[in-house]
């Protein structure tokens, strides 16, 4: 909404929250950098190393050929744990690489106890997944070859979901749809050969009756050897597959994800709109394809603290802020048997503690006496990162695959210069941008290194330093929030502490004066933590209480009292570990997604997880700080707006509220719920377990998939506080100039009853999924492509009785079929597009249909099918028999006329005869 010269521009620096995982390149028709990463609760199995070796040969031809000779795998890293035994003379120090950025993952099951393998992807079509995720047990067992195919070719599969954003074409929730007087297996392309049937029985599920349709339990089984050639988003168990869909065989009328995702294109379609295929679109002999391999391993933590002390600092109670939360960092959180060291810089740089190995609280004293107490001069960014890179080297000779955490408040136009050897380096480089003058750079160095990006506003009650102190430290932040409090006044709150955590329990609790709060603490059993059971810093305004043994399990409250004769800010922070090394976390990552074009809608994600299951019925709420607010919403796993899959665990939502140029940052809250949380199976996009195929004409059926019932797996109530990361905005529409249009309808749905239709979907919103909109425009067609390609050219229906409500509402519209469509076998497809008041419109909906279907007489009645089968079988004999008969009076009627010169027919060329017109 809005006019177009003022549509909202942003530039985002997106290293932490960023949608996709570790960078990929594709240089020279190769593709470069793929980390596969094992957890570290995978026991150690040198020949899981093998195996995946293996899989990646034989995917790498396999890609090969499908994309029709124009990419393959070049080099692959395989990340180990820093569990399993460092091997030097074998395993290379890990640089940049991580597990929580790798492209796939290898860790354990789900719950549920499954090997499928499966990819993560909620951005949409063409967009990158987030990892594809194989179990041990998938890659050492070959029992799963049988159901899914060669690992090399399922791979692909999964490569397709994860680097191109196309979806599968099989739907195991509607495995058939009705086509005129028929039903077809969703499959793509149609072509592909097999047989429906039930267990052993191939004649028990007949497809040629629409008013029957096929019976529960009957599945299509695919001719394991045949002709076709596609398609590997169909499955990978068909020897011959080797192919995506393209234009010409694809299955427009498949009820599949590739259809609804991706309007009706093709897979080939999408994957050739990529980038990859801009640069590498024609077939090349690049020799051989078998790609390099590289295994990694993560060492001890090295971490070099680099810290602005220029006059920027001194301001803002921003180097009071810098030692609250580098103090508690050093005391708290660091680990034992890590590397610490501490540089400081202004026009030049200092060391102020050389890489120290954490062991002891009088360690952590040294380092805290350390940190700087005074800010004063210029800046010179660069000169802090090139001491530290000494400080690094000191333990190993070497800074690659060690950490610097890098704070800065000020403006530095020299911070490129030292681009190039930061990235020579192979430095994890983290950046907090502290107050909005920033250098705007920053990020890039973040981005560059694949580190991790904060912004830390000069709100006191944001905590944000202390946020991105918790989260690179792996803490488990249960809870972050501050507010400024009037004398008296407190700041309460109730935290509940599951029982998957609870040892190293926290209360981290900040101010700003020199008068202290009034801290109460009491647990779920009525045992009271006063201030005096805190533990106060020297030279911070900041309390800790770290809970002994383990915490009790259920709520906790909190109240800090402002005891000082002025307002002041307060926060605090809640963290937790678990509560044994066996304990299966509930877990919750936070992603950004921005689109390419304007007016670049911006998309918050949380992905909760127990044990890789999706978290149901949990409250999550998005908190974004603007240059001058906070905002709140809620972020929803409903399937709509922005949202791709209900159920999957991964909750969204549109932002639409900007107040002002800068950075901005986010971070997630997930809260306690007081009904049954569940972890489910959810949609997730992976290959397809194949329970059967035909071989020679004979069915060999492969063991059941195994049924998953959701409520086996309910959830414990628990919160956490992610931290997100930054983007920044760099030009605003003018006050009140709308610039978002309503977001598209995912969930249109269309039944037919009685003649009559009944279309239903979820309202979007005035902007995006917000507001309300202001009308409809509804379409059909015959044909579902024209509502695609020109929508406005289809027929319209009359919208005029609908009364939009507002987003997340369910809007619906009842209307009867035309006279000559009620007397027709046809199919119908529908489509919407909402607009606001300032006419801005909607993408096209999904296309939804109905079929139209009159049985005829013949197959109305089943039974009187089968007489009248049985009647035009007993005509049919008798004309047979009628034609023998009638050529055997003729044949005896020559024999008698001709003369004593003609040999008798032999009877046994009259058998010949006779068999020769009875097969006719």
């Amino acid at each position: 909404m809005g006019a177009n010269n003022y549509l909202v521009a942003f530039t985002l620096f997106l290293l932490l929250p960023h949608l996709t995982s570790s960078k990929i390149e594709l240089v020279d028709n190769g593709y470069r950098n793929i980390v596969i990463a094992i957890h570290k609760a995978v026991p150690e199995n040198p020949q899981l190393i093998d195996k995946i070796k293996e899989m990646l040969k034989e995917a790498s031809n396999y890609l090969y050929v499908a994309t029709r000779f124009r990419v393959f795998f070049k080099e692959v890293k395989i990340l180990l744990p820093d569990t399993w035994t460092p091997k030097p003379d074998l395993y290379k120090k890990a640089a940049t690489e991580t597990y929580s950025q790798a492209n796939v993952i290898i860790a354990g099951q789900k719950i549920t106890k499954e090997d499928e393998p499966y990819t993560l992807q909620y951005g949409g079509c063409g967009k990158e997944g987030r990892y594809t995720h194989f179990t041990p047990n998938f890659l050492l067992n070959d029992k799963f070859i049988k159901v899914y195919g060669p690992r090399g070719k399922m791979f692909v599969h999964e490569w397709a979901h994860l680097r191109w954003g196309v979806f599968d074409e099989y739907n195991s929730y509607q495995p058939f749809y009705r086509e005129g007087e028929h039903y077809r297996v969703t499959k793509c392309p149609k072509n592909l050969s097999g047989k429906v049937c039930l267990g052993n029985d191939c004649s028990k599920c007949n497809l040629e009756n629409a008013s029957d349709p096929p019976k529960e339990g009957c599945v299509f089984f695919p001719e394991k050897y045949q002709e076709s050639s596609s398609s590997i988003m169909y499955t990978t168990v068909v020897k011959s597959v080797n192919q995506f869909c393209n234009k010409t065989n694809h299955n427009q009328d498949a009820p599949n994800a590739q259809n609804k995702f991706c309007n009706l294109k093709s897979t080939w379609e999408v994957i050739l709109e990529s980038h990859d295929f801009r640069n590498a679109n024609e077939a090349t002999d690049v020799g051989s394809v078998e790609p390099q391999f590289t295994v990694m391993q993560g060492r001890k933590t090295v971490l070099c603290l680099v810290l602005d002390i220029s006059e920027s600092m001194s301001v803002s109670g921003r180097l009071a802020r810098l030692q609250q939360a580098s103090t508690l960092f050093i005391q708290k959180i660091a680990k034992e048997g890590s590397f610490i060291g501490i540089v400081t810089f202004n026009n030049i740089a200092f060391v102020n503690k050389g890489l120290t190995y954490i062991s002891g609280e009088d360690v952590r004293k040294t380092l805290v006496n350390a940190l700087p107490t005074r800010a004063e001069g210029g800046t010179n960014i660069c000169s802090g990162l090139q001491e530290a890179f000494e400080v690094l080297s000191k333990d190993d000779e070497s800074t690659e695959g060690d950490e610097i955490l890098l704070l800065t408040a000020s403006k530095d136009s020299g911070i490129s210069s030292c681009f190039e050897a930061v990235k020579k380096s192979g430095t994890i480089v983290h950046t907090i941008a502290l107050g909005p003058n920033a250098a705007k750079e920053l990020e890039m160095l973040s981005e560059m290194t694949d580190g991790k990006n904060y912004y830390a506003s000069d709100n006191f009650n944001s905590n944000g330093i202390l946020d991105a102190f918790m989260e690179l430290s792996g803490q488990i932040q249960l809870q972050s929030t501050g507010d400024t409090k009037e004398p008296g006044e407190s700041l309460v709150g109730n935290v509940y502490i599951a029982h998957e955590v609870g040892f190293n329990t926290t209360f981290l609790v900040t101010w700003q004066t020199d008068v202290k709060p009034d801290i109460f603490i009491i647990d779920p059993d009525g045992k009271e933590y006063l201030t005096k059971d805190f533990e106060l810093e020297e030279k911070a305004t900041v309390g800790t209480l770290i809970i002994p043994g383990k915490a009790k399990t259920g709520k906790w409250s909190y109240s800090v009292q402002n005891m000082a004769h002025q307002a002041q800010p307060m926060t605090i922070s809640i963290t937790s570990q678990p509560s044994d090394a066996k304990s299966e976390l509930a877990t919750v990552e936070t992603y950004l997604q921005q689109t390419n074009e304007p007016p670049y809608i911006v998309v918050i994600y949380a992905e909760v997880l127990k044990d890789f299951m999706p978290v149901h019925n949990t409250i999550v709420t998005a908190i974004v700080e603007t240059p001058t607010q906070i905002i709140r919403f809620a972020l929803q796993d409903n399937g709509i707006g922005a949202d791709l899959f209900k159920g999957d665990g991964v909750y969204s939502s549109f932002m639409t509220d900007y107040d002002g140029t800068g950075r901005y940052t986010f971070k997630v809250q997930v809260l306690e719920r007081h009904t049954e949380t569940k972890a489910a199976a959810g949609h997730t996009s992976g290959a397809m377990y194949v329970q059967g195929y035909l071989e020679n004409g004979t069915v060999h059926l492969n063991p059941p998939k195994p049924v998953v019932d959701d409520e086996d797996f309910l959830v414990e109530d628990f919160v956490r506080t992610k931290s997100g990361g930054t983007f920044m905005v760099k030009v605003v529409p003018p006050a009140n100039q709308d610039v978002f249009p309503p977001c598209q309808i995912t969930d249109l749905s269309a039944e037919l009853i009685n003649n009559t239709v009944n279309l239903a979907w979820t309202a979007p919103g005035d902007d995006m999924d917000k507001g309300t909109v202001a009308e409809y425009e509804i379409r059909k067609c015959k044909k579902a492509v024209h509502l695609r390609d020109d929508f406005h050219n289809a027929t319209q229906i009359n919208t005029s009785s609908i009364i939009p409500l507002t987003a997340r509402s369910r809007q619906q519209l009842s209307f009867d079929l035309e006279e000559e469509e009620k007397v027709k076998n046809s199919a119908i497809f529908f489509a919407v597009v909402s607009r606001d008041e300032n006419l801005f419109a909607s993408d096209v909906s999904n296309i939804a249909r109905v079929v139209i279907y009159h049985p005829s007489p013949k197959s109305r009645d089943p039974d009187a099918s089968n007489q009248n089968r049985k009647l035009t079988v007993g005509l049919a004999v008798s004309l047979v028999t009628f034609i023998l008969c009638s050529v055997l009076g003729l044949i005896v009627f020559i024999i008698n006329k001709r003369n004593s010169r003609t040999k008798a027919l032999d009877e046994e060329q009259v058998r010949k005869k006779l068999n020769i017109v009875t097969e006719a």
